[in-house]
């Protein structure tokens, strides 16, 4: 059967190459305008065959109907794993699944509960440090690094509550940020693979990746001696049995659960918030919206993650940041078999990559797309939304573990930072956006902060 996809021709792959080295959004949209079509061929790197696409339905048929002929591809399984190991996020087929009917259990309602707590006191931890930092005359900061480091010290006492410090918080995120910079050259520029090994680069690397695993396997050691309970995820995973053996994980295992639900639970969220204290600064009829809410609102410490999901205009306003700059800006699937739909022929070993951010600034599916418009996600609305024209946390059988915790953070951190604090942007216009393994801001988004009244 005939294929209906056109194909970028090697020729504009290099002419192109050095652009899309350093942002390939516009790149990819220019050629979806030119092929006047919602999916399109080309050779990423100049070898490995690729589709992308903005059109749900094939999305929602890769990630969803026909989940079981798609895995993820090299970057995440090879790439992303050599540095942070194999856990959820970076491993495939029957080992993926086992590993996640094993963990998911352990972000049940009771859970996430606990995990609110542990966020209410590391976010109050931070007014008060911001406080001081304000009152002693300081009134710039970089949203994102203040983000990153918020939610830096969330996610690390969210997994190891104690034998942590702040030292060690973060060593992790320095690491892990390299290691992630790391992973987007090996990708982007594989002609500069032989510079990397003769320079060096390839062995910093690896002795980095090696400090954060000792750094993660001397807290998993320790905790393991000292037999004690905190209700964290690692007493989780440690307490966690397979059904078939009623064994437990083994070290490397527990090694390797531990830097992903790091590495995935930090910087998503992190650049998450930086937009959306950007956009609330931009529309500041939203951002009054959000204040009468939060007014009105306290979290009741007996049941706070019920009262915490009242905040239902920043759970809207948070859902649209997240539409107009997605976290996960692209999805990656490798086929493991021929594949057809509606059209195309999908080949053995092809990868199709579900462009998140094209769909959701596609036209065919949003309003005015690149308008904030929060109410898109008014419960009312919701059920509208036709599948896979939104999916920040991705979908399917694979959709993010921690999409509760996720939302639960934004929605908190949000409305305790508004409540103590006014942010204004203290930068020029337009804010240039980076697509690196997550969609950020290129100067982190520089803003005025004031206490409030």
């Amino acid at each position: 059967m005939k294929d209906r996809l056109q194909k970028v021709s090697q020729l504009q792959v290099l002419r192109n190459l050095l652009k899309f080295a350093t942002n390939p959004i516009p790149i990819i949209d220019d050629t979806f305008i030119d092929f006047e079509d919602d999916s399109y061929r080309v050779n990423l790197g100049g070898m490995t065959k690729a589709i992308i696409t903005k059109d749900p339905d094939f999305i929602k048929h890769i990630l969803q109907k026909g989940a079981r002929n798609y895995q993820k591809s090299i970057l995440q399984t090879e790439h992303l794993a050599t540095f942070i190991g194999k856990g959820l996020l970076t491993s495939n087929g029957e080992y993926w699944l086992k590993q996640r009917r094993l963990i998911q259990p352990g972000f049940h309602k009771k859970a996430l509960d606990s995990f609110v707590e542990i966020m209410q006191v590391e976010v109050g931890r931070y007014v008060e440090r911001l406080k001081k930092r304000v009152l002693s005359g300081e009134h710039e900061i970089i949203m994102l690094k203040e983000m990153s480091y918020l939610t830096l010290r969330i996610v690390s006492k969210a997994l190891f509550s104690v034998g942590i410090d702040d030292d060690q918080i973060a060593q992790f995120g320095s690491k892990v940020d390299h290691l992630q910079e790391a992973i987007i050259q090996k990708v982007r520029q594989p002609f500069l693979a032989w510079w990397r090994k003769i320079s060096g680069t390839d062995r910093k690397n690896s002795i980095i990746a090696q400090e954060l695993y000792d750094l993660v396997t001397g807290i998993i050691q320790d905790r393991k001696s000292s037999k004690e309970q905190h209700g964290d995820i690692l007493d989780m995973l440690l307490a966690a049995r397979y059904e078939d053996n009623g064994e437990g994980m083994t070290d490397q295992q527990l090694l390797d659960e531990c830097l992903v639900l790091f590495a995935a639970g930090y910087e998503t969220t992190a650049n998450a918030l930086t937009w959306t204290f950007y956009l609330l600064d931009q529309h500041r009829d939203h951002q009054h919206k959000v204040l009468d809410e939060i007014n009105k609102e306290s979290i009741d410490p007996n049941d706070r993650l019920q009262t915490l999901m009242q905040y239902d205009y920043i759970r809207q306003v948070v859902s649209e940041s997240m539409r107009l700059y997605p976290p996960v800006w692209m999805i990656d699937r490798i086929a493991l078999e021929p594949d057809h739909f509606d059209g195309v022929n999908i080949t053995t070993d092809e990868i199709v990559n579900a462009y998140v951010y094209g769909v959701h600034h596609d036209p065919k599916h949003w309003d005015n797309p690149y308008t904030f418009q929060p109410n898109r996600f008014a419960r009312e609305k919701l059920k509208s939304i036709k599948a896979y024209t939104y999916f920040p946390f991705g979908g399917g059988p694979r959709l993010c573990i921690g999409q509760q915790f996720a939302m639960m953070e934004l929605q908190l951190i949000v409305s305790r930072l508004l409540k103590d604090f006014s942010f204004t942007l203290n930068e020029d216009l337009p804010i240039q956006v980076v697509p690196s393994i997550t969609l950020r801001a290129k100067s982190g988004i520089k803003m005025k902060v004031a206490l409030r009244n």
